[in-house]
């Protein structure tokens, strides 16, 4: 707590230090499309009237930005000009002094159309874009989200693919932190993927790969960060969709929802709730083999699981605009799951010359009970005209699992044909409150150079407790050698400071650091014994931009992050999975750290090549350890020594016709594990490479196609090696009544090309894993949308009649 007090401290004096030299004139201002994307390397003329004359200018950032040092005294107008998109002018302006500042908000230019052979052909920007060293990814308004999850979208981002347990990888690094709107979200992979799964794709604006975040960013996520950018309503007053599907796979599954917004003076509201029904139909095979058993030395287990789960969804909020210059909103995200998983397996222990010697009937039935409560509380500022602002969050989440689990397990031993019966069930509750409140402030320095700051402090406190039972003889007892209770909680306070300058329009910099204190304690109830950790790590990242001509631009970057183990890695259970495998926990995990460099060259805006380099230490994965006396497997999270990766990603969007556009990501990657097991060494390399390809066709009737292919060569994980993979899906979407309804028809993996084999064999343990997570599946969705509203933006927009009357175009 000392420390979060000198660093609030320091913050709020260099929040005065700031604002008082901020002081000065600046014209500024953000120029976006009509799909409201933003517009890099727009040209800003600053031209004074009435002879138009042009006295200074500059060009946009990456983001759209713009900001010019006002001229001397006079009437001026602003002319915005791009390739693709007709000129814009600003309203006229007076400046009387030299401290004069004007932010003109957010202009919108509408994209050029010319007529060929009676065809409107519109200048095209690609579904996936590259910019500020991260990759964004439209969803909105394509043919292949409908129905889907925003778990199901994020897997199908660029570079993004999927490890056997279900958490995400960038360029095949695991280590990944996702975001919703900027914001985390505090859950671990399996809590995670729950969250995603009962989200609709259809709420998702975009998804943003960040390769190389600033130092405003949490340091977590070695990988990177994915952020979910969800839909927000330009329109004022009530505007809504009503949605609902039906899926067939080897289940029957459906959903429906609605989505509201009202923006009314002030106010700006919504209300978005999901009711979904979702399954899992998993076949799996797997095979050990261990030596140094007489009786047997091969493990092989097929096994199907069958779930249903109804998951319903509420996310609603509103903001209040006390004027243009500050506004403050609430935020809840509430989700309950009530599953039911039935998972049987058929297990036999056998030698590979005498036979079967023992064979397990393992009837496994389970329901989860879980709910996720989000709340958070935000406020903007504008400080002054020159666009010094300040932000704040505090967050509240609230997570809860219950699962009550039976095992009917129903021995044979070969031997003498004789059989056991054994009665297991245990009941666990895990449940997770965390704390987190962060500010935000940002100052120009001058008309090219801003500073940002912020602290951040959170807490988190997980209890997990879990009881065994063994039934014999109707007599229900419980086993203390597998219950326990464990008690975790983590303080993470954190300061930054980032600084960026745009010295002309060659070069472009940006650097910051990030200090994060942790504390954590870890008890088990049982053990009666306590694990502590403490350490403090500092984050620097560093970006310099460089346009060396029109057509071919540079950006170097460098950044330092850390992934911290799941809160669950620390839980030193036994969690039970069938008679020969379980999970252990680790109180002895220790965080990750990276260290990446980064080169990204764009050709013609719009072709990229990112070349990487990525070291971590500590790198911590799951790793079995096969028991040949007993059978049994225990896998077991830990620290390997280190993991390196080479990578190249290449994407390259492409317009083969007026109708047919199509987006490219191409990804080659080198990784290499390293780890000491039982103090013998043991490597695992392999080259791996990725290839996603997205095509969006217009038929004719106004039917627009979609067809995303993927290929994924095989990858190594740890000590795993996962075969390669590929899937193909097909979207068609149809709009009726101008717009207001759409049917959209989906295929998922056409071919049944996902399924996931898994090959791990080091030392004396050789494991293999096939199983299939039932990907195919046909879906058919409606949506109908209306709206109760003008169709103008809330935020502040420009028009063209004083420029008009004045005769200044």
């Amino acid at each position: 707590m000392k420390l979060y007090r000198k660093l609030t401290i320091a913050f709020f004096m260099c929040l005065i230090t700031q604002i008082s030299i901020a002081q000065q004139g600046l014209l500024s201002g953000s120029l976006m499309d009509q799909e409201e994307e933003s517009i890099p390397f727009a040209t800003v003329a600053v031209m004074k009237l009435p002879d138009s004359t042009l006295v200074t200018g500059s060009t946009t950032e990456m983001d759209g930005t713009f900001n010019l040092k006002p001229p001397k005294n006079g009437t001026y107008v602003l002319r915005f000009s791009a390739i693709g998109f007709e000129s814009t002018f600003s309203p006229l302006f007076e400046i009387a002094s030299s401290d004069f500042s004007r932010d003109f908000g957010l202009v919108t230019m509408r994209e050029e159309m010319a007529m060929l052979n009676e065809v409107m052909i519109h200048s095209w920007r690609p579904r996936v874009k590259v910019e500020n060293g991260k990759m964004v990814m439209k969803v909105e308004g394509t043919a292949v989200a409908a129905g889907r999850t925003a778990y199901e979208m994020l897997s199908r981002a660029p570079g993004v693919s999927v490890g056997q347990d279900g958490d995400f990888m960038i360029n095949g690094n695991q280590g990944v932190t996702v975001m919703l709107d900027g914001r985390m979200t505090y859950l671990s992979a399996k809590e995670l993927q729950t969250l995603l799964e009962s989200m609709p794709a259809e709420s998702i604006e975009e998804i943003e790969v960040i390769h190389n975040p600033s130092a405003k960013y949490d340091a977590e996520g070695t990988a990177g960060i994915l952020n979910i950018n969800l839909k927000k309503n330009i329109g004022t007053g009530l505007t809504g969709s009503i949605y609902g599907g039906y899926k067939v796979s080897n289940q029957k599954l459906f959903n429906g929802g609605t989505n509201l917004s009202y923006n009314k003076g002030n106010w700006n509201s919504f209300f978005n709730l999901d009711l979904s029904e979702r399954g899992d139909y998993r076949p799996q095979k797997v095979i050990r083999t261990f030596p140094g058993n007489q009786d047997f030395s091969i493990y092989e287990q097929s096994g199907l699981q069958e779930s249903e789960q109804f998951v319903p969804s509420l996310r609603i909020g509103t903001d209040y605009d006390f004027n243009d210059n500050h506004s403050i909103g609430i935020m809840a995200n509430l989700i309950y799951k009530d599953r039911q998983d039935d998972w049987n397996t058929f297990s036999t222990l056998r030698h590979p010359v005498n036979g079967p010697f023992v064979s397990v009937d393992a009837l496994n039935n389970r329901n989860d009970s879980f709910s996720n409560g989000q709340f958070n509380v935000h406020y903007t500022g504008k400080l002054d005209t020159t666009g010094t602002s300040i932000s704040a969050d505090v967050d509240y989440v609230r997570l809860k699992n219950e699962v009550n689990a039976s095992f009917t397990n129903t021995y044979t031993y070969h031997t003498d044909d004789s059989k056991v019966l054994e009665l297991l069930d245990n009941n666990s509750l895990s449940d997770y409150s965390i704390y987190a409140a962060k500010i935000d402030f940002m100052t120009p320095l001058s008309t090219s150079s801003n500073l940002e700051l912020g602290v951040k402090a959170s807490k988190v406190i997980s209890d997990s407790e879990l009881n065994y039972f063994v039934t014999e003889n109707n007599d229900r007892q419980l086993d203390p050698s597998m219950s326990d209770r464990f008690r975790y909680e983590e303080e993470i306070y954190a300061a930054y400071a980032s600084y960026s300058n745009r010295f002309n329009d060659t070069w472009n910099f940006q650097a910051g650091l990030r200090a994060e204190q942790t504390y954590g304690e870890g008890r088990s109830f049982k053990m009666n014994e306590s694990n502590e950790r403490e350490y403090l790590e500092f984050f620097p990242n560093a970006m310099l931009e460089q346009k060396v001509s029109k057509n071919y631009q540079l950006n170097y970057a460098y950044s330092r992050r850390i992934s911290r183990p799941n809160y669950s890695n620390f839980n030193p259970f036994i969690f039970y999975l069938d008679p020969y495998t379980y999970v252990d926990g680790n109180p002895e995990l220790r965080a990750q750290i990276t260290d990446s460099y980064k080169l990204t060259q764009t050709f013609f805006k719009k072709f990229n090549l990112l070349l990487a380099y990525e070291s971590t230490n500590d790198y911590f994965i799951e790793v079995p350890a096969s028991d040949s006396q007993t059978g049994k497997t225990a896998f077991t999270t830990r620290n390997l020594d280190n993991f390196t990766n080479y990578s190249a990603t290449l994407v390259a969007p492409v317009e083969l016709a007026s109708f047919w556009k199509m987006n490219n990501t191409m990804v080659l990657n080198q990784q290499k594990y390293d780890l000491t097991i039982d103090e013998q060494s043991v490597e695992n390399d392999n080259l791996f490479y990725l290839v996603q390809s997205n095509h969006q066709i217009n038929l004719p009737l106004n039917i627009k196609f979609e067809l995303n292919g993927t290929y994924r060569g095989p990858m190594a994980y740890g000590v795993y090696n996962i075969a390669s993979q590929w899937w193909l899906d097909a979207g068609l979407k149809k709009s009726f009544f101008n717009d207001k309804l759409e049917v959209t028809l989906n295929a998922t993996d056409i071919f049944k090309g996902m399924e996931m084999d898994v090959n791990a064999d080091f030392l004396d343990n050789t494991i293999k894993i096939d199983q299939y997570f039932d990907e195919r599946s046909v879906s058919l969705n409606l949506r109908y949308t209306f709206r109760k509203s003008n169709s103008n933006k809330k935020v502040r927009q420009n028009s063209l009649e004083e420029l008009n009357r004045a005769g200044g175009k």
